[in-house]
């Protein structure tokens, strides 16, 4: 705990890879989705598409091994990203 008594919140990675990807509206336009779609998919923490999980990832990253340490963490399998770039 740090020193001043509060809890960190885990990281959504929803949140940071949308702010990676330039906002909602690129994120939107780029996998043909709604904003009430992804404000779900936000606050739910996961991706549940698999198809847009894996163009997201292309979206951010343009390395495959990249691709697919974003696109395991988008689908809920684990922390596997830490920095988003």
């Amino acid at each position: 705990m740090p020193r001043n008594g509060r809890r960190r919140l885990p990281s959504n990675i929803v949140y940071r890879s949308i702010q990676a990807a330039g906002g909602p509206s690129r994120v939107c336009a780029a996998l043909g989705i709604s904003l009430p779609t992804l404000a779900r998919w936000r606050r739910a923490g996961r991706v549940s598409d698999a198809r847009a999980v894996l163009e997201w990832a292309a979206l951010i990253h343009a390395e495959p091994a990249a691709q697919l340490t974003l696109a395991r963490a988008l689908a809920g399998y684990g922390r596997a990203v830490r920095r988003l770039r």
